[in-house]
Formats: C-alpha cells, structure tokens, sequence
C-alpha cells in the first residue's frame, strides 16, 4: 500500500512538470489561425503569474501620467458637497506587453478590459462622505505594441467644498480633489499630470452647464505626502482646485432688486405727510412685504457657513426701520389730533428751537412756505412768527423734531 501510494506520488509530480513545460512552450510558441488570438494568447499567457507581481515588486517606478477632465458636477448644499463627474486618462508603460508587430498581421494596438490587466490603484485622497473604491471602473482600454496602455474610464468624485455665503447670491465655492496611488509608494509609482495636446479630445471644454453653479476657474499642481498608513514611505498626489460661482441674474432679480423697491417704500413713508392716507397706506404695505421677503429668503438661504449673509442682514434691518416707520406714523396721526396743550418741557423746546435762525428757514419753510417767505422779508421782526407760533398748537411743530 505504501510503495503504491509513492508511485501515485511519482507519476502526479511528471505529468504537473510536462503540463507546466508544455504552457511554457505556448506562451512562446503560439500557433492558430487568427492574428488577434494568437496576439492575445502570447501577452496573457503567463501575464496574471508574473508580470502582475512584476509590477508590484519591480525596482523601476512605473510612470502615470494623470489627467482629469470634468464632465459634470452636482451641488448639495446642505451637506456641503459637490458630486464631480469626470473622465480620467491615465497613460502607463508596462515591458511585459511589447510585441513585434509584423508577425501579428502589422497589429500595433489591442483592446483589453481593465480587469485583464494590471492597473495603478489611482483613487481619491480629498475628505467625502462616500465609500472610496479603489479599483477603476470597468472599461476597455488600449495597448500599443510599444507597452504602452491607455485607460480613460469615467468616475465619480464627491468631496467637501469650502462655501463663503456672505455676499449672497454672489457666493462661491472652492473645491479640492486630491488623487494619489492608495497603497504604493513614490518609488513604486511616479504619478505625474498628463500635459494634453490641443488637439486631444481630453482639452475641449466638454462641461455640462449647471442651472444654478458655473465653473469659474480650475488649477492643478503636484504635492508629496507621508503614508496614510503611517509607513515610512511617501506618495505622490495631484491636487485639483476647482472654484464654482452661483448664477445671480435670478436671485437679483428677486431679492436684490426687491431690497431696492423696500427701501425706497421705507424713506416715501418718511417723506409724506403724517396725516396723509397714502402715508399710511404704504407704511403698512411696507411692513407685510418685508414679513413675506423675509418668510420666502429663508427657504433659500443655506443653512452653513462661518458668517451669515449679508443679505439677510440688509432685510433684517430694513424691516426693523419698515416697523419703525409704521410706528411712528401712527404717532404722528394721533399727536396731530391733540386739541390739549403740550408739556411745558415740549413747548419751550419747540419755540425755542423755532425762534432760531435754523428753525426759521429750515423748519417753517417746510412747514408753511408762506412763513417763511414772510421771516425772508423781514428777518429781524420775529412778531408775526411768535404770534403764528401761539394761534397754533404746539404738537404740530414738536413732530418735526
């Protein structure tokens, strides 16, 4: 039993020997009828056994240059995010897929999926409230018979965005993408931006115009940071800044021109007659449109941000003048209707204030031209003045004041 067991032993090791010589012999040795299979089978032959672990273990940093052209992005501005859709081309060189072209049929290119073949674990470094996946999307990418290979697949960056609201609707957002190798060194891997030629498909500005945001300005630039996972090693990262402006024409239309109309209603109501129903009128108006700018603003408003904006400062004051206003209006009606004498305090402040060079021209011009023409003439005679001042009731006067 046991020298019958050895011999099992002994003829299992062969045939696993003359199986491993034989895939050996194809892989260098291929034979078919198609120039496109028998390119195939001689690159991924023996490519998932060594050229994978080749990669990862290779003492020569592979160079990835690194581009990023944004196609669309989403603005969630209670969570203060911004999703970014973006087409990425990533350009390496692997050794392992280089072939002699002329005895493929003068094939120079191969589409291959990006799960055949090793690529760089390129991923987003920036603080998100999504997974991070660091595998690429699937996509087909293209090897040239030099080893060089281009991905370009299309991802999804979500990050947190620094937002200013002060000067809404005029605010901006600024965004930081940062992207970088997830688990290989500087040494490991050499990522660099991408430089695209003007002719490339990459360089048109193929961003999808967003109703309320527009891209105002993107930069890029190169950094190197210590291991995440606190190794001594360094990775290389390319930061992405991209600043986004809201569209205003809408909102200025509706509260900044409104602020304007509100504030010209505040000063009519102080420049009209106390007694006046237009006065009235147009205090009251006043007072209930601010409630309702103020009741609608605040379902537009965003809720974060150090400072609140400025906006909602501007109608927080006005409607506490717009209150004033409609206060005083009513005390002014109700202190023109006093038939009784006013408070000793009030009438020799008014008539003291009226018998003045100032309260003669500026004050009794306003309030009755006829007077004032009548001190014009004779300036140094304040005898009718006085008189006039005793026929009529002081409350008229003390309300200017």
């Amino acid at each position: 039993m046991k020298n019958l067991f050895l011999a099992l032993l002994v003829i299992f090791n062969v045939l696993l020997n003359k199986q491993a010589t034989c895939v050996g012999i194809r892989c260098k040795d291929v034979v078919g009828n198609s120039a496109l299979s028998r390119l195939k089978e001689y690159l991924f032959c023996d490519y998932y056994a060594a050229n994978r672990m080749l990669a990862k273990n290779n003492a020569t940093a592979v160079n990835v240059n690194f581009g990023l052209n944004l196609h669309q992005f989403e603005v969630d501005e209670i969570a203060n995010t911004v999703e970014f859709s973006v087409w990425i081309k990533m350009i390496w060189t692997e050794p392992h897929f280089t072939w002699d072209k002329s005895k493929f049929d003068s094939i120079t290119s191969l589409h291959v999926k990006s799960f055949e073949i090793w690529v760089p674990d390129i991923v987003m470094h920036s603080t998100t409230n999504r997974d991070v996946y660091v595998e690429m999307p699937i996509v087909d990418c293209v090897v040239n018979y030099k080893g060089t290979i281009l991905c370009a697949p299309m991802t999804t960056y979500t990050t947190f965005c620094e937002s200013d609201h002060t000067w809404w609707p005029y605010d901006v957002m600024n965004c930081t993408i940062l992207v970088g190798s997830w688990s290989y060194a500087s040494d490991e891997i050499n990522l660099r931006r991408s430089f695209i030629d003007a002719s490339d498909v990459f360089a048109e500005n193929s961003i999808e115009k967003n109703l309320e945001w527009e891209v105002v300005n993107i930069s890029e630039s190169e950094r190197v940071i210590k291991s995440k996972f606190g190794l001594d090693f360094t990775t290389d990262l390319l930061s992405y800044n991209i600043l986004l402006k809201r569209h205003a024409s809408m909102y200025t239309t509706m509260y900044v021109t409104l602020a304007i109309v509100l504030m010209t209603m505040t000063l009519m109501t102080l420049w009209l007659e106390p007694r006046s129903t237009e006065r009235m009128v147009i205090a009251n108006m006043n007072f209930i449109l601010h409630l309702f700018c103020l009741l609608d603003l605040q379902w537009k408003l965003p809720f974060n941000g150090i400072h609140p904006p400025q906006l909602i400062l501007f109608y927080e004051k006005s409607l506490s003048l717009a209150a004033f206003s409609l206060i005083l209006t009513s005390i002014l009606r109700y202190v023109q209707q006093l038939n009784t004498e006013a408070p000793t305090w009030i009438s020799l402040t008014t008539v003291s204030i009226l018998k003045s060079r100032v309260g003669q021209i500026f004050l009794l011009s306003i309030l009755d031209p006829k007077v004032s023409a009548r001190i014009e003439m004779n300036a140094d005679d304040n005898t009718n003045l006085v008189s006039l001042d005793k026929k009529k009731s002081t409350w008229r006067f003390a309300k200017f004041f």
